[in-house]
């Protein structure tokens, strides 16, 4: 009784604490913009030997910031890390919405053109033959694009095959051969990646581990005009955020064991970001009402030698990833690019974002200040609806697992369920999709069923209902039912579905007993049993 007291006092002070620390975010970047970018992180006075660049892919920078702006360093510890030894520009924009065309752009510093294509054909000159050309040996993984000449990278890329084959599989397993490659080399090398994550399907856990999918299309655009769905979602991709996070630091890690980190030279970004905006036809184009989400992306580079943070809050362009490489490395681009070192753009004090639509033929635009209010009240929405990694830590033991805890029945979470079960017989009924995952369960496994799903029989056109999963027990989960359907699109003939993901930590080895209850809403919350494994 006394914790639960704890947590109401917290959520009540954490609406009012948020809306100051925003407040002051704001205020921060306005005096800040352009101002700190005069502390320019000069080239090492002796080029670097070893060059790592890592691009994501559809990763909203803004997801693993707390409200402060600070990374939350409880959740997504390695990206934290990195930023305190590195120069991060956090009002970095994509110039494009789509893979194809802003990819590309980061690597050959020059603007997306209509009719361009990822590959040597439209893009001759880039990154990789900048390094390539004057003697580097290049490792390049790349997932969606075709840049690096064959007489740099003999071995092939996985582009090769259709970028959708690379989403659907072999993600992490790609990343990590990639990883395996990077060795101390006598030669002067070039170690360039670009990986698929966090990019839905949104499967990974901060654990390491998998998913196991029992309902999929889940983020099908059928489902956009459901609020709790859309909540649902963020929370997976949240936790892919938080498994990139763990695969970042095997990289940190790997350099470090090698010896190689501080001589490095390490830049990372990502191509664009995405919304969760209701009601849409497509939460990645970009819109006047989304570009607060689909235009921030990561933008870090550690220099040489380099071990204190320096965060400029200048605006720059994913235009400006390859310049600023080029710069630290003490190299000069040998082709007209649009980019320049994101040190010089940061101080132009730039007042709009601007990107182009899908089709080019219009183009989306904002001014900075709106467009930082917006990025603020996002962040202080998210902590709001799945708290932070600090509160989550000193409050549950774990950073992520107030990200269980969100919708209006989340107070029933930790409780037996026998202590708030009703009597009485059911209207509708609960079936699990593949019920026989929970027995056994082995923990030492990849895949782990996370993912309770399955449909609901029997009830109304068109209902909804409040939903709570026990685990052995206890109450885990707390969820809503949904039907895939948004105008004419409908999934699943618009039956009535529900997903929801429980914390690793419920299952256990062997048997689990997963029972699903409908919530009724009373004081206090009833349950009443619909289905069970």
């Amino acid at each position: 009784m006394r914790r639960r007291v704890l947590l109401i006092l917290i959520a009540a002070l954490a609406v009012p604490l948020l809306a100051i620390a925003t407040a002051r975010l704001h205020a921060g970047d306005e005096q800040a913009r352009g101002a700190d970018a005069a502390a320019v992180t000069r080239p090492a006075a002796e080029p670097p030997s070893v060059v790592v660049v890592l691009t994501f892919d559809e990763f909203p920078i803004d997801a693993a910031r707390l409200p402060d702006g600070q990374i939350d360093r409880a959740r997504f510890p390695n990206l934290a890390a990195l930023v305190s030894t590195a120069t991060w520009f956090p009002n970095a924009q994509a110039v494009h919405d789509e893979t194809s065309e802003a990819l590309p752009a980061l690597l050959d510093a020059r603007l997306p053109r209509p009719g361009g294509r990822a590959d040597r054909r439209h893009h001759p000159k880039n990154l990789l033959t900048l390094f390539g050309e004057r003697g580097w040996r290049i490792v390049a993984s790349e997932e969606a694009s075709d840049l690096c000449p064959r007489r740099f990278c003999p071995r092939g890329n996985v582009r090769r095959r259709p970028t959708l084959a690379n989403l659907k599989a072999g993600r992490k397993e790609r990343f990590e051969r990639w990883l395996a490659q990077i060795q101390r080399r006598p030669e002067r090398t070039l170690y360039y990646k670009h990986v698929l994550l966090p990019h839905l399907p949104w499967i990974y856990l901060p654990s390491g581990r998998e998913t196991r999918v029992t309902l999929e299309r889940l983020a099908n655009v059928a489902g956009f005009a459901d609020p709790w769905l859309t909540l649902h979602n963020e929370q997976r991709q949240l936790l892919q955020i938080g498994f990139v996070d763990r695969e970042l630091g095997k990289l940190i890690d790997r350099l470090r064991r090698l010896g190689l980190f501080d001589r490095a030279l390490i830049a990372i970004a990502a191509d664009h970001g995405i919304s969760f905006d209701l009601g849409v036809a497509d939460r990645r184009r970009v819109t006047p009402r989304n570009i607060d989400e689909v235009a921030p992306v990561p933008f870090i580079f550690k220099a040489p030698g380099q071990r204190a943070g320096l965060v400029v809050r200048g605006l720059v362009q994913t235009i400006d990833f390859t310049p600023t490489i080029a710069y630290l490395a003490g190299l000069s681009l040998d082709w007209q690019a649009d980019g320049v070192p994101a040190f010089e753009r940061a101080k132009r004090r730039l007042r709009f974002v601007e990107m182009p639509t899908r089709d080019f033929r219009g183009r989306v635009r904002i001014t900075v200040d709106e467009w930082l209010r917006r990025r603020h009240a996002n962040i202080a929405r998210r902590a709001r609806t799945f708290g932070s990694g600090p509160a989550s830590a000193l409050l549950l033991g774990s950073p992520w697992s107030r990200l269980y805890r969100f919708g209006d029945r989340a107070r029933v979470i930790g409780t037996e369920a026998h202590s708030l079960a009703t009597q009485g017989t059911a209207r509708v009924r609960a079936v699990l999709f593949e019920p026989q995952l929970y027995s056994p369960v082995d923990k030492r496994r990849v895949l782990v069923p996370v993912q309770v799903a399955g449909r609901i029989v029997g009830g109304r056109a068109n209902e909804r209902r409040d939903l709570a999963v026990a685990v052995n027990g206890r109450v885990v989960a707390v969820g809503r039912s949904f039907r895939m359907q948004n105008g004419r699109r409908r999934l699943y003939g618009g039956s009535e579905l529900f997903s929801l993901i429980v914390p690793e930590s419920a299952l256990r080895d062997g048997f689990n007993r997963v029972i699903v209850y409908e919530v009724a809403r009373s004081s206090p919350p009833r349950l009443l049993a619909i289905g069970s494994n």
